[in-house]
């Protein structure tokens, strides 16, 4: 079976603002996306969004999330200068410099993150990681036109990124954590002919605490879980082989454990039998597929395990370099290698 990318779609995904917590139209436009492909669309209070197709005696649930990291209004001067808090993990030196859109309630405003001119820094501060709380956003605006604009504490803010093609079919763009994610889901669910009772749930605020699969899972209550996220791609310099041998253009990773640095505490360890049917069906289908263990980083997976009395999941990544850097970068085969993953698995009895 081969799979043909909506690029267009994933573009849309990856530009489309929606930071943890204001997510918003995401989950609409995914909706839109899937409007008579699936047996029933709805959404909870929390804003998850679900997408049930198939029947039978076993329930799979997928997700994948909507959210990416961004920030938010925490104070504005009386120059209008605004003040931010980070949403998600980022890491500080990422930041500066970086263009901005503030989505205030009545107008979208452009801005810059600035600090300090290098010329007026003291020989010690040239030699210092500039942190988040030094910088600022600067949007031309005085205090009161932000005020007009709808602009206040609690604005949600996102990185000014467009998707751009590389060469050797690789893309870049933000939110690829986890809007390709998204894309090979919604590509999925089109194309299957489910076996299983399958419902997947586009979640909410998984950067800040895995938040919107704990209670979906917990809604849903599945015989099986099953998170698409991405993963670190460790084939750039200054990353060894064994710190990450996850590569771009190799297939989706299927996660054998993740979670903290050094220790793999509050993570996922994937259930080896369903791991093992997966690892199955994608050798059955001729899909190349990596094995990852991942120390610094889980995914909704986490939060599935552990809903009602404990539920069977497993994780497949897609790999991507410079994750969380608003500039991540994967490749359409391991989008599509992943996407045709997921419909046989859709397409497949679960036999344990």
């Amino acid at each position: 079976m081969g799979v043909i990318m909506d690029l267009e779609l994933l573009k849309r995904l990856s530009e489309a603002p929606g930071v943890a917590g204001f997510e918003y139209g995401v989950p609409e436009l995914i909706k839109r996306e899937l409007a008579g492909a699936v047996d029933r669309l709805w959404e909870d209070k929390f804003g998850n969004l679900y997408a049930e197709k198939g029947k039978g005696e076993k329930t799979l649930m997928m997700t994948a999330h909507t959210d990416e990291i961004g920030l938010v209004v925490k104070y504005v001067d009386e120059k209008g200068f605004i003040r931010f808090a980070k949403l998600g993990g980022i890491a500080d030196h990422v930041l500066l410099s970086q263009r901005v859109f503030i989505h205030g309630m009545k107008r979208r405003l452009p801005g810059v993150i600035g600090c300090k001119a290098f010329h007026m820094m003291k020989e010690d501060e040239r030699k210092q990681l500039i942190t988040y709380d030094m910088m600022f956003i600067d949007t031309g605006a005085s205090k009161e036109q932000l005020k007009s604009y709808g602009i206040t504490i609690g604005t949600p803010i996102t990185l000014d990124r467009q998707m751009t093609a590389l060469e050797n079919d690789l893309f870049v763009g933000k939110a690829m954590d986890d809007r390709a994610g998204c894309c090979a889901l919604v590509e999925a669910l089109r194309l299957a002919d489910p076996k299983n009772r399958v419902v997947c749930v586009f979640t909410v605020q998984e950067e800040v605490g895995l938040r919107g699969a704990t209670m979906s899972a917990n809604a849903i209550k599945p015989d099986f879980g099953l998170a698409i996220d991405t993963t670190i791609a460790g084939d750039h310099p200054d990353i060894s082989e064994h710190e990450s041998s996850i590569k771009i253009g190799k297939g989706p990773a299927i996660v054998v454990a993740d979670g903290r640095k050094d220790s793999l505490q509050g993570g996922l360890i994937s259930n080896p039998l369903l791991r093992g049917w997966i690892m199955e069906v994608a050798e059955k289908g001729g899909i190349e597929f990596q094995l990852e263990v991942l120390e610094g980083g889980t995914t909704d997976a986490a939060a599935i395990q552990l809903a009602q009395v404990g539920i069977p999941s497993a994780a497949i990544s897609i790999p991507s370099r410079y994750v969380h850097s608003f500039s991540e970068v994967i490749s359409k085969k391991d989008l599509e290698e992943s996407t045709k993953l997921l419909v046989r698995l859709m397409e497949e009895k679960i036999p344990v």
